[in-house]
């Protein structure tokens, strides 16, 4: 799984770890392998997605 930093506009930052993220109307939706939902982050808020690690565990 990887984990990507998410910026928001406000200036906070998210961690999530997923095997991927992608875009899903007006949200991000990261998928875990099993096909669950690790996260739904509104697109609204978001300044930057950044893939940092493609080997991340937690």
């Amino acid at each position: 799984m990887a984990r990507y930093e998410i910026n928001y506009l406000d200036g906070d930052t998210e961690y999530v770890t997923a095997n991927n993220l992608e875009p899903s109307g007006g949200q991000y939706i990261a998928w875990n392998t099993d096909g669950s939902a690790a996260a739904y982050i509104p697109a609204a808020n978001v300044r930057s997605i950044i893939k940092r690690d493609e080997e991340a565990t937690d």
